[in-house]
């Protein structure tokens, strides 16, 4: 004789529900055969269901008599028959399905089948009982159904049709295929049971576990002018869809962690004036929720929400949905990929629209990707959004604004590394803890930075020790010229080359003055990677940035990009030439490309300038120019024997005046005389000048 359960009680299951279960677990054990595995011939195998239905007698010591045993289950079955009872109607678990019914458009005979197994799932006895029968077929589960339920066998086979509402929308999940338990056989969205049973004041309170209404959006579109363009496709594309219904509306919104991404979304639905539900990422106890169950949350969402035209739907970090080593063991009959073949019909028929937001576009199976409608990358924003993200989140932090400005030349700095260190710094302001406010966000700011592989500063651009004068640079061609079609089109592609120092890229930095423009400064350090490709990705980037921006962008050390091709010896070689002048020649703006090394460029990368422009070693007269205002800004007396000692000097470049002054921070200069011999020695260190010493 074996013991069940200590108890039979039912918690939150009111009493009005008695008598329906009870008839229920005896149609079970009589109709369909249960108590064969409830009546040995020498005793009860569960005295829990024997007391539940009556029979507890039977679980007393002495002689058994499993003839008499089974005539008084016949007799309790018949009573119950007599006196059946229909389902409550008023009770919280009833109000909840008929919301959650005229929300997701259910049948009776499917809403009757929630309601059997929301009360399976919290009624030991009738959870019990059902497991008596073993393994259960197809045919079995269907008649299990029509018979506890008194429901027409049509009408149950529709109801558990893979087509079916309860299995589209991810309520129950019927396994068809195997011979298994009932509790294998029929599985709810996990907390759904628990959900459904208490009382709620609107239906969406129904679906807290699997989707929420997301938080209002605090950006608007103007917060956005690097996604200008795309907003100007997408906000009509949607408006229209919602205005429409029109099914099988999807947008694929990928990019770097803490780029914006889910503001983006929350953004365009308060621009849309719609409702954004987010599907959700955690459990009850806060641990993360396994990909296949948040998809069947998206399921329900759909299910749920299709009948507004006012709602919108954001289902955050899909990779694992989308990862190909997923497979649903609940998949329909003929679908040996699972989830696959769902998601390519869903993408093609899902009636509410929705954002798709992923971390890793690399997770996602090209197949999936061609069936988005619009696929937007959301990377770092550009510096003149960054900065406007540091104005709103430290509007109430005593920071200066030359700090947010340089702050906002960090060019891996994302709105959640702002928003976290600006949580952070504003508790310790509340405290009167007394730290600089400047000081704790570049810490904080930095110390994830790190974390991310990232800079913990913005590199920001070079100092200017020594006034620009554009007339002191050498070149080959007329610069005052060159900056007049600068200003009068608004865009060209400039080759500066020759010796370093010459002011190759002051002169850039003076074209963004000239023409008002932010400057985008870049190195081939910044865009080399050590895996192959990234690069390539580096640089579309770059232009990509530059033209958001209305940018002058400056790439110094470009020879790394634009190396002759016949000579290389790796495939990627190659194919980072190629993107370097794919991306030239698709730039509507100003580019200049500095290199020292002219003679290695590629033949096709020259004809892509417009010109090609020589910079070349300090004339006599422009040497001595820089020299008065250098010996002025020293205190220093300059004679005319320095001006012919320095007129021996044929190798100066504005960048030799530069390190000599930075050199005074550390050596002053004495006189006049001794700034001649501090340049003569600049001079004499290159190579040219090492070559003269030595004779050749």
């Amino acid at each position: 004789m074996r013991r069940g359960r200590s108890s039979t009680v039912a918690h939150g299951i009111p009493a009005s529900y008695d008598r329906i279960i009870r008839l229920w677990v005896l149609r079970v054990l009589v109709t369909l055969g249960g108590h064969k595995n409830l009546i040995g011939d020498r005793g009860s195998n569960d005295d829990s269901i024997m007391e539940y239905i009556g029979l507890g007698r039977f679980c007393r010591r002495g002689e058994f008599d499993p003839g008499a045993a089974r005539a008084a289950l016949w007799a309790k079955h018949e009573q119950a028959e007599s006196r059946a009872a229909a389902l409550p109607v008023d009770t919280a678990l009833a109000q909840n399905l008929l919301w959650l019914g005229e929300m997701a458009g259910l049948s009776p005979v499917e809403t009757e089948l929630l309601h059997f197994n929301v009360l399976r799932a919290q009624h030991p006895a009738l959870e019990s009982v059902l497991s008596m029968l073993g393994n259960i077929t197809l045919s079995g589960i269907e008649s299990l159904f029509s018979k506890v339920l008194g429901l027409p066998m049509a009408s149950v086979r529709q109801a558990l049709r893979s087509e079916g509402k309860l299995s589209q929308a991810g309520l129950v999940r019927f396994n068809l295929q195997n011979r298994w338990s009932f509790e294998n056989k029929v599985e709810m969205l996990p907390g759904l049971a628990d959900n459904l049973s208490v009382r709620h004041r609107n239906p969406y309170q129904l679906f807290s576990k699997s989707f929420t209404e997301a938080p209002r959006a605090s950006l608007a579109m103007s917060d956005y002018p690097h996604l200008r363009k795309d907003l100007q496709i997408l906000e009509p594309f949607l408006r229209d869809a919602l205005a429409f219904r029109r099914t099988a509306v999807n947008i694929l919104v990928h990019g770097l962690p803490g780029g914006g991404k889910t503001q983006f979304a929350r953004m365009l639905a308060k621009q849309l004036g719609c409702t954004l539900f987010e599907v959700a990422t955690d459990g009850d106890e806060g641990e993360p929720l396994a990909g296949e169950l948040r998809f069947r949350s998206y399921r329900l969402s759909q299910a749920i929400l299709q009948g507004s035209a006012q709602h919108l739907i954001l289902f955050d970090e899909v990779e694992d949905v989308f990862r190909r080593s997923h497979r649903d063991p609940f998949a329909e009959r003929g679908n040996s990929s699972g989830i696959k073949g769902w998601i390519n019909r869903m993408l093609e028929g899902n009636p509410v629209p929705t954002f798709w937001v992923t971390n890793s576009l690399e997770a996602i199976d090209q197949a999936f990707i061609r069936r988005f409608d619009y696929v937007l990358e959301i990377g770092i924003p550009p510096r003149s959004v960054r900065a406007k993200i540091l104005d709103g989140y430290l509007a109430d932090l005593p920071v200066s604004s030359t700090w947010k400005a340089s702050m906002a030349e960090h060019e891996e700095l994302t709105p959640a590394v702002v928003e976290r260190a600006a949580k952070v710094v504003q508790f310790l302001q509340q405290d009167g803890s007394g730290l600089d406010s400047a000081a704790a966000l570049a810490r904080v700011m930095g110390n994830t930075l790190e974390a991310m592989g990232c800079a913990r500063e913005p590199r920001g651009n070079a100092t200017m020790v020594t006034d620009y004068r554009p007339e002191v640079l050498n070149t080959d061609c007329d610069l005052a010229v060159v900056k007049t079609g600068l200003l009068a089109h608004g865009q060209g592609r400039l080759c500066l080359y020759g010796p370093p120092g010459t002011g190759k890229t002051a002169f850039g930095r003076y074209v963004s003055e000239v023409l008002d423009r932010p400057l985008i400064v870049k190195r081939a350090s910044d865009l080399q990677s050590m895996w192959v490709g990234q690069a390539e990705k580096n640089l579309a980037r770059m232009f990509k940035e530059a033209e958001q921006e209305n940018a002058v962008l400056l790439l110094d050390e470009a020879d790394s990009f634009l190396q002759d091709r016949k000579g290389a010896q790796r495939s990627w070689e190659i194919s980072q030439v190629n993107e370097m002048l794919t991306q030239m020649e698709a730039f509507k703006g100003i580019f200049i490309a500095s290199t020292n090394l002219m003679d290695t460029l590629d033949e096709a990368a020259m004809r892509r300038f417009d010109l090609k422009i020589r910079f070349d070693y300090l004339k006599a007269e422009q040497a001595w120019l820089m020299f008065q205002d250098m010996a002025k800004r020293l205190n220093l007396k300059a004679e005319a024997s320095d001006q012919a000692s320095l007129r021996a000097l044929s190798l100066l470049t504005p960048g030799d005046f530069a390190n000599v002054v930075r050199q005074t921070r550390l050596r002053k200069i004495e006189s006049a005389k001794e700034l001649v011999t501090r340049l003569a020695a600049e001079c004499e260190v290159k190579r040219e000048g090492r070559r003269k010493t030595i004779g050749f």
